[in-house]
């Protein structure tokens, strides 16, 4: 039996559990990862009862959070997905319960957790060994897709591949090359990185990176997937790839929403293909062409994004431009999505 022994630091029981980093690892080893309050135990080198006592404290205080459903609200998220998938054209809805998005910024990321979590386990539950998945970036949502993953089975078959290159030279947690890679090594499948940039600066170059050899192959999955997955931006999340005149021209587009910097106006037309001179010229996956992908072979694009004001109109712009047929979102979004815009 495991009992009481000094950390390395011999940091008395008190002291630990005053310190929310230590409070924060114990909650993330036993909530995330599911391990057990002994190997916790034996990993940071203190007692059962202390991992216990610090379970406690870290709902005491806040860091971890607890909400059992009531079966009839389950059942009116049930009946209200049901309702709005219709209302919205959608293939399949998926709700959590939501918040009021006036409340304060950590409730917002609680549903936001939510919305990640509950997209993991639909994703997991969809994948088959036969599939392609093409998945975006994003290190708010898609990257916490990734966090809450949780496979089931492995698919050594399963091919994924990210929709966009490489945003900028340094990469980060939010690069859609990291997070197919992330997601490929969990269910033991095959991976390939599209190691080109997103952006280019004029048709030519566009042209050229996606005749390399080493992208063509990639191009070719990425076009064949027949299950996508993606996040969401507001217009111009980004603005260091425009200039001033650029972001004044689009403006006057009514921008709504981005999606791997494609850009679509409030009735869900894109202004990418409308600019006379464009910004950029884009590498990846053509989001415009996700309509006619889900019209001709079916195709599954989930989009995930919600628990935020900003999100709506960028949802209703992504549904009206019909580049998603399954949506995972909060109950207080999808309401929102069917009121008429100020």
């Amino acid at each position: 039996m495991f009992t009481d022994s000094p950390t390395p630091q011999n940091i008395s029981e008190g002291k630990l559990l005053s310190d929310d980093r230590f409070l924060r690892e114990v909650a993330h080893l036993y909530y995330d990862e599911g391990q057990t309050q002994e190997n916790i135990a034996e990993a940071q080198y203190c007692s059962r009862q202390t991992i216990s006592k610090a379970l406690q404290r870290a709902r005491d205080r806040g860091i971890v959070r607890i909400s059992v459903i009531p079966e009839q609200r389950t059942g009116y998220l049930r009946n209200l997905a049901r309702d709005l998938r219709l209302r919205l054209g959608l293939e399949d809805l998926i709700l959590v319960p939501g918040r009021n998005m006036d409340e304060e910024q950590s409730s917002a990321s609680d549903v936001l957790d939510d919305i990640a979590g509950t997209a993991a386990d639909y994703l997991d539950q969809l994948l088959t060994d036969e599939d392609i998945l093409a998945v975006s970036g994003g290190k708010d949502t898609m990257r916490q897709v990734v966090r809450y993953l949780k496979p089931t089975k492995l698919l050594p078959h399963l091919r994924i591949v990210p929709t966009i290159g490489f945003v900028r030279p340094q990469t980060s947690v939010g690069d859609a090359n990291l997070t197919s890679f992330d997601i490929a090594t969990a269910y033991g499948a095959k991976h390939n990185w599209l190691p080109i940039p997103a952006i280019v600066e004029s048709q030519e170059q566009r042209e050229q990176a996606r005749a390399l050899p080493i992208a063509r192959d990639v191009l070719k999955i990425m076009e064949d997937a027949n299950i996508i997955m993606t996040g969401l931006w507001p217009p111009f999340a980004q603005k260091a790839i425009f200039t001033q005149q650029k972001i004044e021209e689009i403006t006057t587009y009514n921008p709504a929403v981005d999606i791997n910097h494609w850009i679509f106006d409030n009735v869900g037309a894109c202004i990418n293909d409308r600019l006379e001179s464009p910004p950029y010229y884009l590498t990846g996956l053509e989001i415009p062409r996700l309509k006619e992908k889900i019209q001709q072979s079916h195709a599954r694009v989930i989009l995930v994004a919600g628990a935020n004001l900003k999100y709506i109109p960028a949802i209703r712009a992504a549904l009206k431009a019909g580049i998603a047929n399954i949506l995972i979102t909060d109950h207080v979004t999808a309401e929102t999505l069917l009121k008429k815009p100020e």
